[in-house]
């Protein structure tokens, strides 16, 4: 038997490992409508309507501003959707449905 020597650190987690199971079985569970009124939801606690992500695009095809910033666009959608992820996900790992 030969004896191999191993780093200090080296120490499997299991914990860690099985939780990380736990978050991708949930996570593959996750319902797109969920995700979705969870947008809405939040969305619909917003009283400052220049604050909405449609905001811009309204104005725009109102023609109150000459252009909608793509990029822009697309990232405040993407934060609310990852954000409503995430509050999702939470509460499904909370209710430990895994």
């Amino acid at each position: 038997m030969s004896n191999l020597p191993y780093p200090p650190d080296f120490q499997i987690d299991y914990h860690a490992d099985l939780q990380a199971q736990r978050v991708e079985r949930a996570f593959a569970q996750l319902d797109p409508g969920d995700v979705l009124a969870t947008v809405e939801a939040q969305l619909a606690q917003e009283s400052d309507p220049a604050k909405n992500p449609l905001f811009p695009l309204i104005n725009f095809l109102l023609d109150r501003q000459t252009a909608v910033d793509g990029a822009r666009f697309y990232d405040a959608w993407r934060a609310l959707v990852v954000a409503a992820i995430e509050r999702c996900l939470t509460e499904a790992l909370s209710q430990g449905e895994d």
